[in-house]
Formats: C-alpha cells, sequence, structure tokens
C-alpha cells in the first residue's frame, strides 16, 4: 500500500478517531443525508438511495468481502454470512447472479432497499425513530434523531479530518467520496463551495484502487438519476 495509506492505518487509533468512533459506513451516511432533528433527507430520495447502496457496498469492499476490479466490476471474496443483516442480505443478492456486474448496476438494483435496510439498523442501535405521517393524503416516513448531537458525530469527524488530514482513515476517505458524489458536500462546510468538493477530492484520491472504483461507480449512478430526470 502506499504512504498516504499507511497513513491512514495509523490514523485509525488516533485521538481523536477514539473520540468520534465510525459507525458502520452505510448508518454514518444516512445520518449525513437526513437532518437530526426532522429526520427528512437533506437531498432528494434517488440520490440518497444511491448513496446508501453504494455505502452498503463499501461496507463489504472495506471488510475484503467483495472486490472491485479496474473494470468496476464487482467479484466475491469471501462468501460467508457474518450476522450482519445489512450486509449479509446485499451480500447474498450479488451471490445470486450467475454473472459479474459493475458498481453502477449493483448501486441502482439496491437502492431501491437501501433505505429499509440500513434504517432498521439504526433504529435497534437507538439513534434514530421511525416516525409515520399522513400529509396531503401521503404516507410519509422520517427518522429524527435520538440524540441530535451523536447524529451529527458522522458529520463532525469527517470536518474534523477535513481541517486535519493527517487523521484520515479508510472509511471516512469513504465517506467523503459518497457525501461529495451525491452533493452533500456543502454540509462539511469551510471555504468556498470549490474548496470543499476539492478537498474531499483529495481525500478520496488516497483511497486503495478499488475504493476508488466504488465512488466512480456512484458518480455514474448519480449523473443517470439527473440525465433520466432531465428528459
Amino acid at each position: 500500500m502506499s504512504n498516504d495509506g499507511e497513513r491512514m492505518g495509523d490514523a485509525a487509533s488516533t485521538e481523536p478517531r477514539n473520540i468520534m468512533q465510525a459507525l458502520p459506513l452505510a448508518d454514518e451516511f444516512f445520518l449525513v443525508g437526513h437532518d437530526e432533528y426532522t429526520g427528512k433527507p437533506l437531498i432528494s430520495d434517488g440520490v440518497l438511495d444511491t448513496g446508501l447502496a453504494g455505502a452498503v457496498l463499501g461496507e463489504l469492499v472495506l471488510w475484503g468481502r467483495l472486490h472491485v476490479g479496474e473494470d468496476n466490476v464487482v467479484t466475491v471474496r469471501d462468501q460467508r454470512a457474518y450476522g450482519e443483516r445489512v450486509t449479509d442480505a446485499a451480500l447474498a443478492e450479488v451471490l445470486k447472479q450467475r454473472e459479474a456486474h459493475p458498481v453502477r448496476a449493483w448501486v441502482e438494483y439496491l437502492r431501491d432497499h437501501s433505505r429499509m435496510m440500513v434504517a432498521p439498523r439504526l433504529v435497534r442501535m437507538g439513534m434514530i425513530k421511525r416516525v409515520q405521517a399522513r400529509v396531503m393524503l401521503k404516507q410519509t416516513v422520517r427518522y429524527p434523531a435520538t440524540d441530535p448531537f451523536q447524529a451529527a458525530s458522522p458529520r463532525v469527524r469527517l470536518r474534523y479530518v477535513f481541517d486535519h488530514p493527517d487523521h484520515l482513515d479508510e472509511q471516512t476517505a469513504v465517506l467523503a467520496g459518497l457525501v461529495r458524489a451525491t452533493a452533500l458536500d456543502y454540509l462539511v462546510g469551510g471555504g468556498s463551495p470549490r474548496e470543499t468538493r476539492e478537498g474531499l477530492e483529495h481525500m478520496e484520491e488516497r483511497l486503495r484502487p478499488d475504493l476508488r472504483s466504488l465512488i466512480a461507480g456512484v458518480d455514474a449512478a448519480v449523473a443517470q438519476l439527473a440525465l433520466s430526470a432531465r428528459r
């Protein structure tokens, strides 16, 4: 691994990392993508669910259960069930397919169910509540945080690492890529929008190739959503 990657590994044991202990990647992205008080999504449902699907796949790649090759194709490295509902369910879907598919295809396949996969995990942990209401004859579901300050911790850590790049770790770098890909970068704050985006891109550049390919697949799926909306 490169020197940057080695610095990421060292940073994982630093004090700021211990203070703001990371949740699973998809849980972190879920919290970043929702207002901690109202529980409403901060971006469109389609883009949010695309980012969530990418985050679920990202958990599997981070744990070495999936791999993304240079051709962006997803392959299975470890097909064992780990007893974790979200990632085991996603891996089971990958294993059902006889042929390998690129990241974008998997993101588009999983996104319709991604929120229903990830939200219950956070509810079980007591991080959020599921609130269902009827608005204008339509049922809506919101996920307000039980502790808004705790729910803000992934965003706070992302901001901290943005200002202290020596503390960058792999999961935070993937989170940065997902935040940038789904246009949530404005939440990071500090400097101009361009400076923020460039800072997040610099975090992505320090990722190993398979994780960069994962983010590229999410980028492609988000771009296709935007293209479809313009038609």
